[in-house]
């Protein structure tokens, strides 16, 4: 095979540090086409939180099975200061691995590997968010600043994420990559929609979900909500003084979770800030309409006509959105079937073909 042409290399936002010009010979045949590419995945230590690991698996599950074969390691300790310290020294990635990919929410782990080998994936930057001080100051120094100057290769999982990362940096060698649909969460078909007394699916609980808002928007409305996620004191007392009908679920497995999208008529997902929002998508495979806000990257995400738009800081906008999935059918069925089309973007054989580009592209750079 002959050498790749140079706009095929490196005109897609990673740094290329091959020169290409007249006069080269022809590269030999690719090695990699001579054994399997191993991937040594690195995640970091389960705590609560397991939608990035979950990510990942389906990543692994897309790739070529016939080019490339994959391992998990986990990280000893967990994220904080002391435990980051501790997976710095003591950590090795797997010694097969061709290429290790850290897989998010551990980026500092970068540190102690090697760059030309190591792909990092950004999901979101909300620890600038919710940090301030010497604090936020550390953890951008450790989870972003260092590890994406040192690295050749960065994928984030949104462009909006993508924007970030350059605006906080400057660095510009960061591809999009989304995040897969796992194909368990693809339904056939769909139970009738309850306008009487509809059922809203809420994913998640934390400060950037914006609960409390959607509590406001539902109050007074003939409907249930069901909550996954832990509830604060805040949050159940403002739901008892709003009168709603409420359940609150949380550490839900795969199957447990399919469950609940089956069973509601309407997800709302008015985050304030994410880094993708899965839920959309698996919402929208579970044939189920959906409520989202008019951010980046969730109305991205959402895709065209695929769910309601709403300013998620106006309670009265979600509660017009709600509204209108109930009073409308039509709009539902125009939802149901664009949100069909849309997670055909999704497909992890499709995400996983566009890391096993970047893979090859480092290892061919890498002089493998």
């Amino acid at each position: 095979q002959t050498e790749r042409p140079k706009e095929l290399m490196d005109g897609r936002g990673c740094r290329e540090k091959r020169s290409f010009g007249r006069g080269k010979k022809p590269r030999e045949k690719s090695r990699y086409f001579m054994k399997k590419l191993r991937i040594g995945f690195v995640e970091r230590k389960f705590n609560y939180f397991v939608s990035v690991e979950n990510v990942f698996r389906q990543v692994s599950e897309g790739l070529d099975k016939e080019r490339f074969e994959t391992s998990f390691q986990q990280l000893p300790y967990l994220n904080t200061f002391i435990g980051m310290l501790r997976n710095l020294m003591v950590f090795r990635p797997d010694p097969a691995a061709d290429i290790t990919h850290v897989t998010g929410h551990c980026h500092y782990i970068t540190l102690a590997l090697s760059p030309a080998r190591t792909l990092l994936t950004i999901h979101d930057l909300g620890f600038l968010h919710t940090r301030t001080g010497l604090r936020r100051w550390l953890l951008k120094k450790l989870l972003l600043d260092l590890p994406v100057r040192r690295l050749r290769c960065v994928t984030a999982i949104s462009a909006a994420t993508k924007e970030e990362i350059v605006a906080h940096t400057g660095t510009q060698n960061v591809r999009v990559i989304h995040d897969p649909l796992d194909p368990f969460f693809i339904a056939d078909s769909k139970p009738e929609f309850n306008s009487h007394d509809p059922k809203i699916l809420q994913i998640g609980t934390s400060a950037n979900k914006n609960v409390e808002n959607l509590v406001r928007a539902i109050d007074g409305l003939a409907c249930r909500l069901t909550l996954v996620g832990e509830i604060d004191d805040r949050l159940e007392q403002l739901l008892r003084e709003r009168n709603i009908r409420y359940e609150a679920k949380s550490e839900l497995n795969n199957e447990e979770l399919r469950a609940e999208y089956e069973s509601a008529d309407i997800v709302a997902f008015c985050s304030l800030y994410e880094g993708f929002g899965l839920p959309i998508i698996e919402a929208q495979a579970m044939r189920t309409p959906v409520v989202t806000s008019d951010l980046r990257p969730m109305k991205d995400v959402a895709g065209e006509e695929g769910a309601v738009l709403v300013d998620p800081l106006d309670h009265t906008s979600i509660r017009q959105g709600i509204l209108r999935v109930i009073r409308e059918p039509e709009l539902r069925n125009a939802l149901v079937a664009n949100g069909l089309e849309n997670i055909k973007r999704f497909d992890r054989r499709a995400i996983a073909s566009q890391y096993e580009t970047i893979y090859i592209e480092m290892i061919e750079g890498s002089g493998r």
